[in-house]
């Protein structure tokens, strides 16, 4: 019986030091066992160096004070320090779930030092298996019900050839969601926060955010179909995103300059569509570029205020679809994208354009290799040929307007890389109204190459109102805006010309065009913000009506000329085969010179030269010297030299029946143009030997007369058939158009007073205008009633 009792007291006594003295044991050396036992499972992990030190665990906590680990291979190091971690639980529940209720890290370090220069083969070693990344997957999995992790700093130390990046952030999980919001700093610079939102649901939303305002924001849910991929919805502020841009992927020191230059855009760009991520991936953001794919439908309203200093505003109202893949960016435009420009304010406009709308009329495709934008390398997109419309406001040019245009742009080749442009524009019933004088509609055509910073293109302008076509040809360095061009104009019949732009330029109501043909070609340059132009100028076969003066055979040629001094000359030769005003001129000939002044004391006036002048007239020849003069305000004095005029030419002019005669005449008429009138004095024509004769055989209505008139019968006498030796001819005309002629004849007529010499004197005095009027009258009805019996 004692030695039972003895068996059970030494049974209590073991089972106290079971529960009591055992725990107690293993609650003192549990410190030293979990610590030995954790090192011993990390050395197994091939970490290099493991510290590690933890208080005595209580019944539900556990704190470590400090955690640092590092393990090296020949690629990378990496290290993880972290402090003060605790650790809450049920011990039952611990247990059997292995679950713990709390993680808490205040602050945690991780480092990743790169040691080579081939971060693909770094990276390579580092791959991210995806596979299990949907929360739905491993929010399950997670051994803990609440997860704080107060600050957590990742490090990646990148060799000097790369740029370094740090991330900086906290995080919370509680089993059905999980939250972070991370800093994210590339060489330090600060490229702002990111908040992450994962549910169990496998909802995923992204924010990056400025000054707490978000520029990028993904909302949408994971799922897998051979990869991950990523249903979404995404709102990106321009102009935030320009400035992470740039920070993100700064240009070399070389380029600081053209970004200190580049335009602030603002505005937004929306989009939705599918996001795939290969399942496994490389744990760095460049990384991660060159792996996305993604296949987004667009809309983006962006702007850009004073793109360059001649530009108001751009706004850009852009459609299509993106696609981004391995760093390939592609976008196709829509054809209802747009953009419109305001307030063009150019030196060579009169005042700014007021707005330019520009459409696309086909869809098009934009390909950007983001590759070169990550390499720092040049940045140039690929554009397929596209078709524009260019909706313009009213134009104004310093000398002319043009009215709301549209403009059809056909870019057949876009070629950034080797700066190659080429296209064609053209426009219809264009309006441009010159001097408030409008003009006719104009077609534009034009074909365009741009290439090495130098522009070329051919041009065509025609007309549905008048007969014009205009074809010519350009050449524009744009870094200097010189610039050669020429240009011709298909021969057109003046005739038709005149009558289609009676109906837009007043033309004088004296004018007529009976026939003609005109050509027309020209040539000039544009260097250093100086014009020169050189313009030559062809009639063939001219006929002209000028109020009762009928012009005919012309034959014109002319060369205009503008100085880069802005001197204006026009020189050429003028021919006409006949001018009948009455009298009739004909085989006119003279060559001109116009000169248009530029000096301070000659600016805005002008001197005609003309050259020795020629014609003949009435069965003889005149001529006239070189004279100068302002052709505006004409006033010269020159003479007029007439060689072998015929006499009974002359008397033809008096229209006197039966008066004739013979012989021919010569001399000079000195002759002044002032103040708009014409005045000769002191003309002479004399006789040329032999000498001649007048004939005047008298009606019966004068003989009639003359049988009462002794003076007039002995005259007429004479003259029946007088043969003069010298006929000497003065003549003075007045302003008013009067001529005095004073006239001397020697000689005699043999069939009168046996012959007996006559030397008298015979004073005529005549209006010219009105006798030419007779002459026209005289001449409008004879051709009127050989029109009428013909």
């Amino acid at each position: 019986m004692q030695r039972r009792a003895k068996l059970v007291t030494w049974i209590l006594s073991f089972i106290t030091f079971f529960l009591v003295i055992t725990p107690l044991s293993l609650y003192f050396l549990s410190p030293i066992i979990a610590q030995k036992g954790l090192e011993h499972w990390l050395i197994e992990q091939k970490f290099t160096s493991v510290e590690f030190s933890m208080q005595p665990p209580a019944w539900d906590e556990l704190i470590i004070d400090k955690l640092y680990l590092q393990k090296n291979t020949e690629e990378q190091q990496l290290s993880i320090r972290s402090e003060n971690i605790l650790v809450r639980f049920d011990p039952i529940d611990l247990y059997i779930h292995q679950k713990i209720t709390l993680l808490q890290l205040p602050q945690s370090t991780v480092k990743i030092k790169y040691m080579t220069d081939n971060t693909a083969q770094a990276e390579t070693t580092e791959a991210v298996d995806l596979s299990n990344i949907l929360p739905t997957q491993w929010f399950k999995k997670v051994p803990a019900e609440l997860i704080q992790v107060g600050e957590l700093k990742l490090e990646l130390d990148y060799p000097d050839t790369d740029s370094d990046w740090r991330f900086i952030g906290a995080l919370l999980f509680d089993g059905q969601e999980l939250y972070s919001r991370i800093k994210f700093l590339r060489n330090d610079k600060d490229l702002g926060w990111g908040d992450l939102r994962l549910d169990n649901n496998n909802y995923f939303s992204l924010r990056l955010l400025e000054e707490n305002e978000p520029f990028i924001t993904i909302n949408g849910a994971l799922s897998y179909n051979k990869q991950l991929e990523l249903q979404s919805e995404q709102r990106f502020d321009i102009a935030r995103l320009q400035r992470w841009q740039q920070a993100l992927f700064p240009r070399p020191s070389k380029t600081t300059e053209s970004v200190n230059q580049r335009p602030k855009l603002s505005g937004s760009i929306n989009s939705q569509g599918v996001t795939a991520f290969p399942l496994k991936t490389f744990f760095t953001p460049d990384a991660l570029l060159k792996s996305i794919r993604t296949q987004q439908q667009i809309q983006a309203d962006i702007q850009l205020p004073t793109p360059t200093k001649t530009i108001g505003n751009v706004d850009l109202s852009l459609e299509g679809a993106l696609n981004f893949s391995l760093s390939q960016l592609s976008f196709a435009l829509n054809k209802n994208s747009h953009a419109t420009i305001t307030d063009i304010a150019h030196q060579s406009l009169r005042r700014p354009i007021k707005q330019v709308k520009v459409a696309l009329q086909t869809n098009s495709k934009i390909d950007l290799n983001l590759a070169n934008l990550i390499k720092n390398q040049l940045f140039l997109p690929q554009i397929d040929p596209l078709s524009l419309t260019i909706n313009s406001s009213a134009i104004g040019l310093p000398d002319a307007q043009l009215s709301p245009a549209i403009f059809n742009l056909d870019l057949e080749k876009i070629d950034f890389t080797g700066s190659v442009f080429k296209g064609k524009l053209s426009t219809r019933a264009l309006r441009i109204a010159a001097n408030k004088i409008k003009m006719p509609r104009l077609d534009l055509t034009t074909r365009f190459t741009l290439a090495s910073e130098t522009l070329k293109h051919s041009f065509s302008i025609s007309s549905t109102d008048v007969a014009l076509n205009l074809t010519g040809n350009s050449t524009t360095l744009l870094n200097s805006l010189n610039s050669q061009f020429n240009w011709k104009l298909k021969p057109l019949s003046i005739k038709t010309l005149e009558q289609q732009l009676e109906h837009y330029i007043p033309l004088p109501a004296e004018l007529r065009v009976l026939s003609g043909t005109l050509f027309h070609n020209g040539s000039g340059q544009f260097k250093r913000n100086k014009l020169s132009l050189r313009a030559n100028n062809s009639i063939r076969q001219g006929a002209f009506n000028w109020d009762n003066t009928l012009i005919e055979g012309m034959e014109y040629d002319s060369t205009t000329t503008l100085s880069p001094s802005g001197k204006i000359i026009d020189k050429g030769g003028i021919k006409l085969e006949r001018v009948t005003s009455g009298i009739e001129i004909t085989k006119i000939q003279t060559r001109y010179k116009i000169e248009r002044g530029t000096s301070r004391q000659d600016k805005g006036r002008h001197r005609l030269s003309l050259d020795a002048f020629q014609a003949e007239l009435l069965d003889g020849k005149i001529s006239v010297p070189t004279l100068q003069f302002d052709p505006l305000y004409p006033k010269f004095s020159t003479q007029v030299k007439i060689d072998q005029l015929d006499l009974g030419a002359v008397l033809k002019l008096e229209q006197q029946q039966g008066l004739s005669g013979e012989g021919k005449l010569s001399g000079y008429l000195p002759l002044s143009y002032i103040n708009g009138e014409l005045i000769i004095k002191e003309g002479e024509l004399l006789s040329l030997a032999p000498g001649g004769k007048i004939i005047f055989q008298p009606t019966a209505t004068v003989a009639a007369y003359a049988a009462a008139n002794v003076g007039l019968n002995m005259a007429i006498g004479a003259l029946s058939n007088f043969q003069y030796e010298r006929l000497d001819i003065q003549l003075d005309y007045a302003a008013d158009g009067t001529a005095l002629l004073k006239t001397r004849l020697k000689g005699n007529n043999p069939d009168w007073n046996n012959g007996h010499p006559v030397d008298f004197t015979i004073n005529i005095e005549e209006n010219i205008p009105k006798l030419i009027k007779t002459l026209q009258f005289a001449d409008k009805l004879t051709k009127t009633i050989e029109k009428r019996y013909r």
